[in-house]
């Protein structure tokens, strides 16, 4: 307030119209409430580290929370494809197993009859 009357008195003394020194210190005014004081700079500077603060806690166990979640499902998925890759393997056994049948059912047969096609070739 004490500016204001200053400036007002400097604006009449170098003889500018009372009307228009009092609208030129009613803008300075209006200008100046929104500026931010020293204080208000240091309260608000404050009020962000604090909150800074707070969410750093905040995402600090929202982190530990989420890795913990992670390895938990890493470790199931784990499981689960261990035992997929198990009963693949029983599958795959049974497979071979299928093929070396195969194998014997058809190889002796047609060993017999080579056997017994020979035999005939080399007595006749």
């Amino acid at each position: 307030m004490k500016l204001s009357i200053t400036l007002y008195d400097a604006l009449t003394l170098i003889s500018m119209p009372s009307n228009k020194a009092k609208a030129v210190v009613d803008a300075w005014e209006i200008d100046v409430e929104k500026l931010a004081s020293k204080s208000d700079l240091l309260q608000t500077e404050q009020h962000l580290k604090a909150s800074i603060s707070e969410l750093g806690a905040e995402l600090r166990v929202l982190i530990r929370e989420q890795s913990a979640e992670l390895r938990s499902s890493i470790k199931d998925q784990g499981a689960e494809s261990r035992s997929s890759i198990s009963a693949l393997e029983a599958q795959n056994k049974i497979v071979h197993w299928q093929f070396g049948i195969i194998f014997i059912c058809i190889s002796v047969p047609a060993i017999k009859l080579a056997y017994e096609y020979l035999s005939q070739a080399f007595l006749a």
